[in-house]
């Protein structure tokens, strides 16, 4: 059992997290062993995000003051906390994606950029293509005008080069 201290020591942590991340999500994990538990968090950690178990009293005093306290109801049964230091919607695919195979996790809810989010919505962030993506497809729409500028500059050179060989030919004939 915990000690007092160790106690308060979780709700200080959590609550100064709570405060200074954008997302989290409220998880349940009722039947999962410990083995899946583990590779769920590693996948987790890719993402940049904390899966934490945490008992729903404690839980509760750390969100209060935070955004995570008006998803308080949902502090019920095994709870964990994921709280998302990197993207949102790549925790949210991994949560989405291990689901699948294993559907004693679930997602209760969470906060996504300061906004309360049921799970549809949590699943509609998931669809959503990574940052790494977008900034890809960016630079895509970008560049296009330019290689149809550069296209466009090379036939112009070629048709004056075109022009001036055929003008040659004509003063030599």
């Amino acid at each position: 059992m915990l000690s007092k201290t160790e106690k308060q020591k979780i709700i200080d942590d959590l609550s100064s997290r709570f405060h200074s991340v954008p997302s989290v999500f409220i998880v349940e994990y009722q039947g999962l062993k410990v083995k899946e538990m583990d590779v769920l968090r590693r996948k987790l950690r890719q993402t940049n995000t904390e899966l934490r178990v945490v008992k729903n009293t404690l839980l509760e005093k750390a969100s209060l003051g935070t955004d995570i306290e008006k998803m308080k109801d949902l502090f019920s049964g095994p709870t964990a906390v994921a709280i998302c230091d990197g993207e949102s919607s790549a925790a949210a695919k991994v949560f989405i994606d291990y689901g699948k195979d294993f559907p004693e996790i679930r997602i209760k809810g969470g906060i996504f950029e300061g906004e309360v989010v049921d799970v549809s919505r949590i699943e509609r962030i998931a669809k959503l293509p990574s940052r790494q993506e977008l900034i890809s497809e960016f630079v895509g729409l970008l560049s296009a005008p330019m290689g149809n500028l550069v296209g466009v500059l090379e036939q112009a050179r070629s048709n004056i080069v075109n022009v001036l060989e055929g003008l040659k030919e004509k003063k030599t004939d």
